[in-house]
């Protein structure tokens, strides 16, 4: 009877990145493992109120610095910047950072702030005004774009892994984009950590960010 307590069951409410691809795995693993907790999930990439607006947890790239929450690191990720060849071919591969200025540049929005994502070039290279080719708020849509050779992306290491493999992608400027991201699980400190909600975050640690 004890046991039977213990096992998680009930809703859990959860604040994750707009681009699902990299939980699928751990969200169905999730789901078939622990067929008595119902998943309330939120995709968005603004910053939300985890606390206010009555998230059990969130998952995000930003180390927030609220006091009222606990937070565990998942992983860490890359960004690269990527364009097809065939983009490459036509408009030469940038051998340089200042040869940015002369290239389709696909950008990324904060929902929240407004402001366009700051590529990750070394400062010790001579960073230039990028052109504003594109500029939107959705992942998909600039690896979409990059892959019909529209232009380079500044994209998340994960979202692009199969075209990297098989070459509809290649990533530039490898010498001076050195970074790490780490993406973590933040909940509630004033809550007790329920049997759903540890198992929720060991899921994610093990079923999705080890491959």
């Amino acid at each position: 009877m004890s046991q039977a307590s213990e096992m998680p069951r009930g809703t859990l409410r959860i604040s994750l990145p707009r681009y699902s691809g990299l939980f699928q795995q751990a969200i169905s693993h999730f789901m078939q493992r622990y067929p008595a907790v119902e998943l309330d999930l939120d995709f968005s990439d603004r910053l939300v109120d985890v606390i206010g607006e009555g998230f059990d947890a969130a998952i995000r790239a930003s180390a927030l610095s609220d006091s009222g929450l606990m937070r565990r690191r998942l992983c860490t990720f890359r960004r690269v910047l990527a364009a097809s060849p065939e983009y490459l071919q036509e408009h030469g591969r940038p051998l340089h950072a200042k040869d940015l200025q002369h290239h389709a540049c696909l950008h990324y929005r904060f929902p929240n702030t407004g402001r366009l994502e700051q590529w990750p070039i070394s400062e010790t290279q001579d960073i230039p005004e990028l052109p504003r080719t594109l500029v939107c708020n959705s992942v998909e849509m600039r690896v979409h774009l990059s892959l019909q050779g529209q232009g380079i992306a500044c994209l998340p290491d994960f979202t692009v892994g199969e075209h990297l493999s098989s070459g509809r992608l290649q990533t530039i400027l490898d010498e001076c984009t050195h970074n790490t991201v780490p993406l973590w699980i933040v909940w509630p400190a004033s809550r007790n950590l329920s049997p759903k909600l540890r198992a929720f975050i060991d899921c994610m640690s093990e079923a999705v960010f080890q491959t």
